[in-house]
């Protein structure tokens, strides 16, 4: 995927770039920096960039697609498991009155492991696989 974006800083090699948000986002907003219709990215600066230069960032879709399945996949997978804990957590302590109570917790609570984890994950292993990369100025 190729975006267009204008270089709004340039700081230790890393510029950071802002990008209109354009219609594959909808109404997303889970990278929005503000209210309005730009958000911005950073990446790793060449010698030749300039702050006001425009560039076209590529993002490999395979990327997209993996960082989707990390941030929507793995979530959703363990509030499923989290529900089946707390399930079966309420049958084994034979407390059946409480059971939907429990399991909506548990999924809740297991949800937020994810998301903790998935924070995590993301600030130990990024690499360049999933950081778009300037192509042209």
């Amino acid at each position: 995927m190729i975006e267009k974006g204008c270089v709004a800083n340039i700081k230790d090699g890393k510029a950071k770039v802002e990008l209109l948000r354009n219609d594959m986002c909808g109404k997303c907003h889970a990278c929005d920096m503000g209210s309005n219709n730009r958000m911005m990215v950073e990446v790793d600066a060449i010698d030749e960039l300039k702050v006001g230069d425009n560039v076209l960032l590529e993002i490999k879709e395979t990327s997209m697609l993996k960082a989707t399945m990390i941030m929507y996949g793995i979530p959703l997978l363990f509030f499923f498991v989290g529900v089946f804990a707390g399930y079966a957590i309420a049958h084994i302590f034979g407390i059946d009155n409480f059971s939907q109570m429990i399991e909506a917790i548990s999924g809740l609570l297991f949800t937020a492991i994810s998301f903790i984890g998935i924070k995590y994950y993301s600030k130990k292993v990024i690499n360049k696989e999933y950081k778009p990369v300037i192509k042209k100025i």
